[in-house]
């Protein structure tokens, strides 16, 4: 991404209700610019490829998609995109899993939008991105 530049963001989710919320939230940031959603696998590379994402908000729970082999695979063909895990799901198991396949962050759907907003620019910073519910949960964890 060269200065000055909106950082793209792209959706993948089988809720099409929840990628046109996040995309109307995005259109309203100068900062950020929506690069389109995929309610499955299907064509993920290719459109990762055209609308060359910088960020993509991925959800945990597709039916019948893998969505932390989609992670480690698009970390392998597409570095440059960072993917950050987008779920109601909050459990270890889920957050370990994200982060061994390669995932920036863990994001709550039932986050406030100034928290998936800002969560997002971090991560187009190079930072990782957590929602306050997961960082509770591994306060938690180390207790």
């Amino acid at each position: 991404m060269k200065a000055g530049e909106p950082l793209r963001v792209m959706c993948v989710d089988d809720n099409p209700l929840i990628a046109d919320a996040i995309a109307r939230r995005i259109q309203q940031e100068p900062s950020l610019a929506w690069a389109g959603a995929l309610q499955d696998d299907k064509g993920l590379l290719e459109h990762v490829e055209e609308f060359k994402p910088n960020v993509i908000l991925m959800d945990i729970d597709i039916p019948g998609v893998n969505t932390f082999g989609l992670v480690e695979m698009l970390a392998l063909k597409a570095p440059e995109v960072r993917v950050v895990m987008f779920s109601g799901h909050l459990h270890p198991k889920y957050l370990d899993s994200a982060l061994d396949s390669g995932a920036w962050g863990y994001l709550s759907k039932s986050e406030d939008s100034e928290h998936l907003i800002e969560g997002i620019q971090r991560v187009g910073r190079g930072e990782f991105a957590f929602s306050k519910e997961v960082e509770a949960m591994q306060r938690r964890m180390t207790y």
